[in-house]
């Protein structure tokens, strides 16, 4: 009797033992080994990320701080036409007084408000961004950023992104993304951690860490050399733990990766179609849609962009009109801060100015209807007033978008420089 109600017990509470040591220690050892890789200098991947400062700081000119050029920089000729040799010597200058007190301002340790009043740069973003690391927990910034950065949060309520309603168009693919996040830095850490363990094992030594297998060019640093047969095992190692990752080839890497990295992309988007109509326009060189047909995950992003830039396109043409009759002066070239500033406040309707606008101009309403010329211009005067707040809001939505594409483009080639070799998309 007594045997047959402790037999069931015994068993049964193996069972659970059983059970219990095959969840937990599985978990002990992932554990264990993303400690290792942690300890192993994983986070200090950022450094990496600080070697392509040039890089960086050519696209943030390129895409973002050329616009912020003085108009009257450029010389004319007696016509009042702009000299072709000039101009192209204006902006080369424009751009190497840019890059050295961007070098000031990276290299210097200063209260980051003080070094924007001091250096007439601000670089907060990119210096926070850039203390995320490749591949590792802490890369972070980006989506930090978007949530909480004062100035950001400000330009989401101005233009409804903001709220679980604002943002209800995103909130399954920021919950995928955070899933994919943890699991994709997890798992990198947990092979990263292992051949660093196997490494100093195999060479009788401590001197291998996280960045001599995800630092691309370090296999090849001279100290390697000095353990004979290291640097292949470095190279087999390293490609095993990427592939195994993110898969056998770069295009099924590039969709793992959009798994945590497209959706703040695609956010940033559309804040910036949202406040910055030069992106909605095409003025700048480059528009919303060109960005999201060269790396759209989604269809319906890029509808989004079709239609923004389509309105974006009427709007100005009824806000030309109206300034026209009523302040033409902000038409002039030496205006030009003003009237982005009002073209802004157009943009995102700001106290009804682009419905009062439209309605006055393009809708043909009955006069009474229509909303006094007055209070409208009132609405322009203000934005003019305040054309210095405007364009610090707007360096920040641009340097946030662009910080969102250099992160994709950087993982991507950091991979394929990694484990893929030239097989590319």
């Amino acid at each position: 009797m007594r045997q047959a109600i402790a037999l069931p017990l015994i068993i049964g509470g193996l069972a659970l033992v059983c059970g219990s040591a095959l969840k937990v220690i599985p978990g002990l050892i992932s554990s264990r080994l993303q400690t290792v890789a942690q300890a192993s200098d994983l986070n200090l991947m950022e450094d990496y990320r600080k070697t392509q400062t040039s890089e960086h700081l050519e696209a943030l000119w390129n895409r973002v701080f050329r616009f912020e050029c003085c108009q009257d920089s450029v010389d004319m000729d007696a016509d009042g036409d702009v000299d072709v040799d000039d101009e192209r010597q204006a902006i080369q200058l424009l751009k190497s007084d840019f890059l050295a007190r961007a070098d000031e301002a990276l290299s210097s340790h200063l209260p980051q408000i003080r070094q924007m009043h001091l250096l007439g740069l601000d670089l907060r973003y990119l210096e926070d961004w850039r203390d995320g690391a490749y591949l590792d927990c802490s890369d972070t910034k980006l989506r930090e950023q978007f949530e909480g950065n004062s100035t950001l949060t400000a330009v989401r309520r101005e233009v409804g992104l903001w709220g679980a309603g604002g943002m209800r168009r995103f909130a399954m693919r920021k919950m995928s993304r955070g899933l994919w996040f943890r699991f994709i830095t997890r798992m990198v850490a947990m092979e990263i951690g292992s051949s660093v363990e196997r490494l100093n094992r195999m060479y009788k030594t401590d001197l291998f860490n996280s960045q001599v297998l995800l630092w691309p060019a370090e296999a090849d640093s001279p100290w390697l050399g000095e353990f004979e047969g290291a640097r292949d095992e470095v190279l087999r190692k390293r490609e095993r733990a990427i592939r195994n990752v993110f898969g056998p080839d770069i295009e099924t890497a590039g969709e793992v990766l959009d798994r945590m990295l497209y959706a703040d992309f695609a956010i940033a988007s559309e804040l910036r179609m949202r406040y910055d109509v030069g992106y909605c326009t095409g003025e700048l060189g480059y528009d919303a849609v060109g960005d999201l047909e060269s790396g759209c995950r989604e269809p319906r992003d890029l509808k989004v962009a079709r239609r923004l830039s389509r309105r974006a396109g009427k709007g100005r043409i009824a806000l030309k009109r109206f300034l026209s009759e009523h302040r033409s002066e902000l038409l002039d070239p030496e205006n030009s801060l003003e009237l982005r500033a009002v073209e802004t406040a157009f943009h995102i309707n700001k106290d009804g100015l682009r419905k009062g606008i439209v309605g006055r101009v393009i809708r043909g309403q009955a006069e009474e209807k229509k909303r006094p010329a007055s209070e409208l211009l009132a609405l322009v005067d203000t934005a003019v007033a305040n054309h210095r707040s405007y364009t610090r809001k707007l360096v920040a939505v641009r340097m946030h978008h662009e910080l969102t594409r250099l992160a994709r483009s950087g993982y991507y080639k950091l991979l394929s420089d990694l484990a893929y070799g030239d097989d590319r998309c």
